[in-house]
């Protein structure tokens, strides 16, 4: 299928990476970005070469490109506030689309890009990587079935340290229109995670409560948030992300506790850690690795998500390819990303308000939080 990737900044090499990887399936015919200096940037950093390399468009216009390529699945990497207008325009153009994480910024955008994908029958996905480190899947599995008992409750932590320098790179960085904050940019994907460990319905957080501060970045939106997300199942979930640690010990951590039983796992410095116990205590851990690897050798995607254990992106693009072939839903489909966008909606409505805020909300948007740190926003100084 002939593949364009919209967006070649940083997050945009993780993409490419695993498109050359599925080039059994994929053709990468063209590149988007407004820096003309970014497609030579990336493709060094991937290694493409040759005539494969010298294939590859490039264009400074995602809609030009639409037109002259035609392609059939389209990734999109650009800043969150801009996903909306170039995946509507990739659906219309007959193209299925992956979009990095978040999938809009604006939930009323979200709900109608899901909506337009199942109209025009194409896959949407979501970089919610999480949803593929290994073993995951399987722990899903046997969590929601009741394996390890009735889910209790959890916490996530993510502590995804980034230095002035990160926001000072583009004026968009940190910004409420186009990118928020710690816990939209760099936890999302861990509060999705969490909602799909703990239950098994779709959007299946009744309430939340929140807090944000602005402590130590110059930015619009928050470095630190924290909250309490309710499940309709009665467990409860303490979540915390933040960009002031140390970017050189970048941290995300899970925990899971149900009535008979625990799951640990969590990623430090890019080294991942794992703990499954039983009522008996015993470590199931080992028991869950052998049964992923032998899962994973199994299918040709499967294989390859196993060489490319440092880029998840792979086992995400194998996925999404399968389910075109298959006739379904990917893993991280649109719904998803539209119901961890709720998520931290949620989150950024009650620190707002200082009220716990019920899901399913009726919308709402990063802009609303405009003003929220120096008291301009539209909740008023008094409701925070």
């Amino acid at each position: 299928m002939r593949y364009a990737l919209v967006g070649c900044g940083k997050v945009a090499e993780k993409h490419l990476k695993a498109a050359l990887d599925h080039r059994d399936r994929l053709e990468v015919l063209a590149l988007v970005d407004r820096d003309p200096a970014a497609f030579a940037r990336l493709l060094d950093r991937c290694g493409a070469k040759g005539r494969s390399r010298a294939a590859i468009r490039t264009f400074s216009d995602a809609a030009e490109m639409l037109r002259a390529v035609r392609p059939e699945v389209v990734a999109i990497t650009t800043p969150s506030g801009t996903h909306f207008g170039i995946a509507m325009d990739a659906i219309a153009a007959g193209a299925h689309v992956i979009v990095e994480k978040p999938l809009t910024l604006d939930l009323g955008e979200a709900v109608r890009l899901v909506d337009a994908a199942r109209a025009a029958g194409v896959r949407l996905a979501v970089g919610h990587m999480y949803r593929f480190f290994p073993v995951v899947d399987a722990l899903r599995r046997d969590l929601v079935a009741g394996r390890f008992g009735r889910v209790l409750l959890g916490d996530v932590k993510v502590r995804w340290g980034h230095g002035q320098d990160y926001y000072d790179q583009a004026a968009w960085r940190g910004t409420w229109a186009s990118d928020g904050g710690a816990l939209m940019n760099q936890s999302v994907h861990a509060l999705d995670l969490m909602a799909w460990l703990m239950a098994e319905e779709p959007a299946p957080v009744a309430d939340a409560l929140g807090s944000l501060s602005r402590m130590e970045r110059r930015m619009e939106a928050e470095d630190y948030g924290a909250a309490v997300l309710r499940f309709r199942n009665g467990a409860t979930c303490l979540v915390e992300g933040t960009t002031l640690t140390d970017p050189h010990r970048k941290e995300a951590s899970f925990f899971v506790q149900c009535a008979g039983g625990s799951v640990r796992a969590g990623v430090l410095r890019g080294l991942p850690r794992l703990e499954v116990r039983d009522g008996a205590g015993r470590n199931l851990a080992g028991r869950y690795l052998r049964r992923w690897a032998a899962e994973s050798l199994r299918t040709r995607a499967g294989r390859l998500a196993l060489r490319r254990l440092s880029n998840p992106h792979s086992a995400l693009y194998g996925d999404f390819l399968d389910a075109i072939r298959d006739g379904r839903d990917p893993r991280a489909d649109g719904a998803s990303g539209r119901d961890a966008l709720a998520l931290v909606l949620a989150v950024y409505r009650a620190a707002a308000t200082g009220r716990r805020v019920s899901l399913p909300l009726d919308g709402g948007s990063t802009r609303d939080m405009q003003g929220f740190f120096d008291g301009t926003a539209p909740s008023g100084e008094e409701t925070r």
